[in-house]
């Protein structure tokens, strides 16, 4: 029968009256503990006082007896704290129901949670703990179950079926009598595009319209991936882990430790055909000169370093598409290499037989029309560009390769190349404790210990060799520019779990390590990756064993040591390359190219790997590598780049999702850009608030706020306001179908006036002056131009010392020196920091601050020069920074000619939706 009393609930038990919560104890014991814990016994000084005289034993007896109280309470008052088990766990091991599972707890630690008093609540309150396969199973459960034995017992029939079909014909299931051809290598498509791999069954119907990295099942579980329906890239990409991460992303790519992600949705292009096609190719795409023939490229040509290269289109504006990464492939019969070098010059020019050198562009008329042209063996060469310029870079890879003759043919590598990148003081010796090169009987390399003896010790020369030597690098910067070594690697899942590598002790060898990177013997002593032959890379995907075959072999081997090695084990091929910054100091990366299928096993063994500095390598997402593009003042791809396609792109999705929270939120609590005030009686957001509206930067700019003040009248301040439009777009409708502007990406940091247009946009990195938080679609604002007062207000604030408003602080009627008494100084002081306004930085007592009615408004729309597109706090500097595009033909050229040289780069940071500007200096970068 229901309870009479409907407020009372039925659903779990009332806590007995025997239970230490009782409502008619009130907890008194707890407090009572409390209070006793936390008490300090003490003793009177009373006898230490004899008629005005101080007992000197009396006294330091009763300060001993206060002291050892205060040591015992010390103690208690720990002990009786109010911290849960679950609390003492560092915040990425604790989990969800640990506040009350028992069972979610460290066993360290579940002995003492299962005595904690909220623990008997939760016991007298009928709280489920208990395990999984424990509990009486759902209708659902059950039904999963049923159908989980049943396709069981499918399996063992078929697994019987197929044992009788092997004894019945024996003869055709004897290895001496069989004959094979090893597995099929497909053919290679060329100049088509490649399909993603067919999924498992169970995971098929979740990629229909995206395809998952190698490594999805491990984020899925620790970071906030993409939406379902709304992938990234054709891909499902995580975007940041699901622990708080800012301050320690920052920590792993400065101090300790290191930070890995799987950067397999980078798509690779292949182009195949003779090294002058190959170059006429990249030459038409926009490829520097310089690194196509000259000293510069040398290397690079060679195969034994890789480079980073903005390409371009070929026909119509010839707009930039994107930053790429070529890596050609190293071969010892090319032209250029060093068994037949006799036919080349230093700086990879060819050479006549009488020794005359000739001109690169009459050189390869020569050649094309000669034989030796058409016997010229053939090159692979890798483009590695980012997803969302893939499309149009294919595009135009594609078509400019049927315009060489011989003509280059083009394959697509996605989903058959994968490749991990890491950044760290500790990458790499990361990555040499999980990437192990195959045994090689020259090598001295103890493939189980991972150590180099004092006995065995010799100058290494092959890239296997040197890798064991790096163990001691902080900085994959500190290598030779864009280093490269490939090698054959082991299944890492043969050395799990990995340990932690020593430094190699070799006796008088203190000076090893630089002299192995000042000499750096890979650019000689180098051979073909095998990385590039397409057989080797399916063989080390065909050829990984099962995880219970590796479990079977590490059971085997004996306590303490990793499985033996064995001659059928896949050598799987991989390219480490290191890269470095544009800033001085800043952290190098180590990116890993493997065959796709191999991408899982080298990513469990590297994020289990025990570093020296204690505790894991850390994954990361897309806004972690956006804070270290960030930080380290690049410019992220796509985002920061919207002269281009792909940032542009960019660009409108993210307006879009802004514009949606804008309306979401009421209208009292969001913001009117209408009427925002922005000083010198102009109101409303110029364009639209919610984005960078590039398009209503290259309009024509509406007048000066001067030629409006003269034509208005009284008549006009009394109209009724109409609803605002921004760039010609009303305030609510989408900008999805917003035409790209024709817009320019410009990759000079020292852009030439005349060759400018002015619709020119290029990235710059913006530092506030004084205070001020910048973020996305901030407005940047030149010096004003058309107010010559308003400029000098501005400059006053950049040149304190050189204001013409108020006098200069007078400093030296404060006496601060060392003959004055310590009193006295401290009244000086105290003066000037109470003195009105106080004292800035500078010293300056008279420069307005930011809100006061005298600070300087911000200039006209005649002076806005681009937005800032990535803003944030700088954890290195301790200040606030910002990423920003500029309109190049506003802050080059007569726009700045008669300004000085330290006041071209100054500008006026303005936050969307307020009218506060604030002062700062941008360069280009």
């Amino acid at each position: 029968m229901a309870s009479s009393n409907p407020s009372v609930s039925q659903k779990r038990k009332q806590a007995s009256d025997t239970s230490i919560f009782s409502s008619n104890t009130k907890r008194p014991a707890k407090r009572l503990k409390l209070s006793n814990a936390r008490n300090i016994l003490t003793q009177r000084s009373d006898k230490a006082l004899n008629n005005g005289d101080l007992d000197v034993s009396a006294f330091v007896k009763a300060r001993e007896f206060e002291i050892k109280a205060m040591h015992a309470n010390m103690g208690a008052s720990k002990s009786s704290l109010s911290t849960r088990a679950f609390q003492q766990l560092p915040i990425n091991l604790r989990r969800r129901t640990a506040s009350h599972n028992v069972k979610k707890v460290p066993k360290r630690l579940r002995a003492r949670a299962a005595k904690e008093p909220t623990r008997v609540k939760m016991k007298d309150d009928n709280t489920p703990t208990v395990t999984s396969r424990r509990r009486k199973p759902t209708p659902h459960q059950r039904l999963r179950l049923e159908k989980a034995k049943h396709l069981q017992k499918l399996g063992l029939l078929t697994k019987k079926r197929r044992e009788d079909y092997k004894k019945r014909k024996p003869s055709e299931t004897d290895l001496g009598k069989v004959t094979s051809n090893g597995p099929r290598v497909p053919g290679i498509k060329k100049n088509t595009l490649r399909k993603p791999p067919r999924p498992p069954a169970k995971f098929r119907k979740r990629q229909i319209h995206k395809s998952w990295l190698p490594t999805h099942l491990f984020h899925a579980k620790r970071a906030h991936m993409t939406p379902p329906k709304e992938p990234l890239w054709r891909f499902a990409v995580p975007l940041t882990p699901t622990d708080k991460c800012y301050r320690a992303t920052h920590r792993v790519t400065t101090s300790q430790g290191c930070i890995a992600w799987d950067m397999s949705y980078m798509a690779t292009i292949g182009v195949d055909g003779t090294e002058l096609s190959i170059c006429g190719l990249l030459r038409s795409v926009g490829v520097d000169e310089k690194l196509l023939s000259g000293k510069r490229g040398a290397k690079w040509r060679s195969g034994t370093r890789w480079s980073e290269t903005w390409i371009r289109e070929r026909d119509k504006e010839k707009s930039w598409i994107a930053k790429v990464g070529l890596l050609w492939c190293l071969d010892a019969d090319v032209p250029g290499s060093e068994n037949n070098a006799k036919n080349y010059l230093d700086g990879g020019q060819p050479k006549r037989a009488t020794g005359a050198v000739v001109q690169p562009e009459r050189a390869v008329m020569e050649i094309q029309s000669s034989k030796q042209r058409r016997k010229a063996p053939r090159r692979k060469l890798w483009l590695r560009v980012h997803p969302s310029a893939f499309f149009q870079t294919w595009n135009e890879i594609l078509k400019v390769s049927m315009m060489q003759r011989p003509m280059v043919t083009v394959e697509d590598l996605r989903f058959e190349l994968g490749s991990v990148e890491i950044v760290g003081p500790e990458s790499t010796q990361a990555l040499i404790g999980v990437l192990h090169p195959v045994a090689n009987t020259a090598s001295p390399i103890n493939n189980t210990t991972g150590t180099v003896s004092d006995d065995e010790w010799e100058d290494f020369e092959t890239p296997a060799q040197i890798w064991r030597q790096l163990v001691a690098v902080t900085n994959p910067a500190s290598l030779p520019a864009n280093a490269i070594l490939g090698f054959n690697i082991s299944d890492p899942r043969l050395h799990h779990p990995p340990r932690t590598v020593q430094p190699l002790s070799v006796n008088n060898k203190g000076d090893t390590l630089l002299e192995c990177i000042s000499s750096w013997a890979p650019d000689r002593a180098q051979s073909s990756h095998d990385i590039f032959d397409r057989a080797k890379r399916l063989a080390a995907s065909r050829q990984l064993p099962s995880q219970k075959a590796i479990n079977r072999r590490k059971s085997e081997a004996s306590p303490g040591s990793y499985p033996t090695s064995l001659p059928k084990d896949p050598q799987i091929p991989v390219l480490a390359m290191a890269s470095r910054t544009t800033t001085a100091n800043g952290q190098g990366s180590w990116i890993v190219l493997l065959p796709w299928d191999c991408v899982l096993p080298v990513w469990y063994s590297l994020m289990h790997y025990p570093l020296s500095s204690g505790g894991n390598p850390r994954f990361g997402g897309l806004q972690e590598k956006r804070q270290i593009a960030f930080e380290q003042a690049v410019p992220w791809f796509p985002a920061d780049c919207p002269g281009t396609k792909a940032g542009f792109e960019w660009e409108i999705v993210e307006r879009e999702k802004r514009r949606q929270e804008w309306e979401k939120r009421p209208k009292g609590k969001r913001i009117a850009w209408e009427s925002v005030n922005l000083g010198n009686n102009r109101k409303g957001e110029i364009g639209r608030g919610w984005a960078c509206d590039w398009e209503h930067l290259f309009q024509e700019p509406p007048p000066t706020s001067t030629s409006i003040e003269n034509d208005t009248t009284a008549q006009e301040s009394t109209e009724v306001p109409q609803p605002t439009t921004f760039g010609g777009v009303d305030a609510g409708t989408s900008s999805h179908q917003d035409p790209r502007p024709s817009m320019h990406h410009i990759i000079n940091t020292h852009p030439n006036p005349s060759q400018v247009v002015n619709t020119s946009l290029s990235p710059v990195h913006i530092v506030l002056i004084g205070t001020g938080h910048p973020t996305y679609a901030a407005r940047i604002y030149r010096l004003p131009t058309t107010d010559s007062n308003l400029r000098a207000k501005w400059l006053s604030l950049a040149h304190p010392s050189k204001s013409s408003h108020g006098p200069r602080p007078s400093i030296r009627k404060l006496d601060f020196s060392t003959k004055m008494a310590p009193h006295e100084r401290s009244q000086n002081l105290a003066a000037t920091l109470l003195a009105p306004g106080g004292v800035n930085a500078r010293g300056d007592t008279t420069l307005p601050k930011a809100g006061d009615p005298s600070y300087p408004c911000v200039p006209d729309e005649i002076d806005l020069i681009g937005f800032v597109t990535t803003g944030n706090y700088h954890l290195g500097e301790g200040r606030y920074e910002a990423v920003g595009n500029v309109a190049v033909a506003k802050v080059v050229g007569d726009n700045v000619r008669g300004a000085k040289s330290d006041e071209r780069n100054l500008c006026i940071v303005r936050e969307s939706g307020q009218g506060l500007g604030r002062l700062a200096r941008w360069r280009f970068i």
